[in-house]
C-alpha cells in the first residue's frame, strides 16, 4: 500500500493479512499506522524514533522496514547508515524490524545498474548481521526484477503493473494476460450530417453521414485527453474511433452509418485484448506508459472485483 487510508479501508473491510506501507508517511498519520497495526518503511532515525515515542505511549511493538538506497535516488538511507539504523530499530523496545528493503531503479532497462544495487543492498545485508541483527523479510525486487534478477527475489517479491497482467515494459512481453477492464456505457445516440463538429474546439468534423455515440466516461474518470481523435473502445466486438475532444465526463464515438450499436450498450475503453485496445495500446498513444494508464481510473469509477 502506499498510504494509511488504502491499508484503514483494507481493514475495515475485513482484511486480516499483514499491510506493508512502501511509502513514507507524515507525522501526522504515525498515531494511525501504529494502532492499525500496519507495517510501515522507514529512512532515518527520526522517523524511527517517532514511531518508537508513538508505539511506547499505546504500549504496541511498531514494525517497520528499513529502506536502503542503493541507486534509486528516492527515499532510503545510505548503504553506509544502513547499519547503524538497523541496529537502533532492533534495540528499540518498541519497534521492531520486520524487514529490509530497497528499489530498483533500472530492472527493466540496465543489467549492469541493477546488479550493482543488488550488490550493495547484499553488502548491507551483511553488515546488519554481522551486528548480530536479523534484518527479517528481505525484498527488492519489483515487476521487472521479478522477470530479469531471480537472486533479487530473496524472502518476498513486490509485483506491481504485472499483477494487472503488463510487463512493466512496452517491448518485452511476458506470458501474462490483462486482468483489468475499464468500461463505461452509451448513454446517448444521434444521427449527424456529413460537416458537423463533434465536442469543444470543433476539432473533428463528421467526413460523411453517421451515427455518434455519446459515453459516459471522460478525463475525470481516468480516460486521457490526449486520446482524442486517436483512441479507440469496443463495443459489441467490434472497434470505433473516439471523435473529437475528449470531455471531464463523456467521449464521443464514431458508430457508423448503419450501427449496430444500440444505447446502454457496454463500451469497452480498455481491457483484455484481442479486440483490445489494452493499457499498452493506450500508453503508446498518449506517450506514458501502463502503470499511469491502470492508475488513472478515478475514484469515482465503480470497481467490480471477480
Amino acid at each position: 500500500m502506499a498510504t494509511i487510508d488504502e491499508a484503514e479501508e483494507l481493514k475495515s473491510a475485513g482484511i486480516t493479512i499483514p499491510i506493508l506501507l512502501l511509502s513514507l508517511p507524515i507525522r501526522e498519520e504515525i498515531f494511525r499506522i501504529v494502532e492499525a497495526e500496519v507495517s510501515s518503511v522507514v529512512a532515518d532515525r527520526q522517523l524511527a524514533t517517532e514511531f518508537a515515542i508513538e508505539a511506547a505511549r499505546l504500549n504496541v511493538t511498531a514494525r517497520l522496514h528499513l529502506a536502503i538506497d542503493t541507486g534509486m535516488g528516492r527515499i532510503g538511507c545510505s548503504s553506509i547508515a544502513a547499519g547503524q539504523l538497523a541496529e537502533m530499530i532492533n534495540n528499540e523496545k518498541h519497534l521492531e524490524l520486520e524487514g529490509v528493503c530497497t528499489h530498483f531503479a533500472s530492472a527493466d532497462t540496465s543489467i549492469e545498474f541493477t546488479a550493482g544495487q543488488i550488490e550493495k543492498f547484499d553488502g548491507c545485508l551483511t553488515d546488519i548481521r554481522a551486528r548480530g541483527v536479523n534484518p527479517g523479510l528481505v525484498h527488492a525486487a519489483n515487476s521487472a526484477g521479478m522477470i530479469g534478477f531471480r537472486e533479487a527475489w530473496y524472502d518476498m517479491v513486490r509485483p506491481g503493473i504485472i499483477a494487472f497482467g503488463y510487463s512493466p515494459t512496452l517491448d518485452t512481453p511476458i506470458p501474462v494476460s490483462p486482468v483489468m477492464e475499464f468500461v463505461s456505457t452509451i448513454v446517448f445516440l444521434k444521427r449527424v450530417d456529413g460537416g458537423t463538429p463533434i465536442s469543444y474546439g470543433s476539432t473533428y468534423i463528421s467526413p460523411r453521414d453517421t451515427t455518434i455515440a455519446t459515453v459516459a466516461a471522460g478525463y475525470g474518470d481516468g480516460y486521457n485527453r490526449l486520446l482524442s481523435n486517436v483512441g479507440q473502445v469496443t463495443v459489441r466486438g467490434e472497434r470505433y474511433p473516439v471523435v473529437g475532444r475528449v470531455c471531464m465526463d463523456q467521449i464521443m464515438v464514431d458508430v457508423g452509418d448503419a450501427p449496430i450499436v444500440e444505447l446502454y450498450d457496454e463500451v469497452v475503453l480498455f481491457g483484455a485484448s484481442p479486440p483490445g485496445p489494452d493499457a499498452i495500446e493506450i500508453a503508446r498513444l498518449t506517450q506514458t506508459i501502463p502503470y499511469e494508464v491502470t492508475c488513472s481510473v478515478g475514484k469515482r469509477v465503480r470497481r467490480q472485483y471477480r
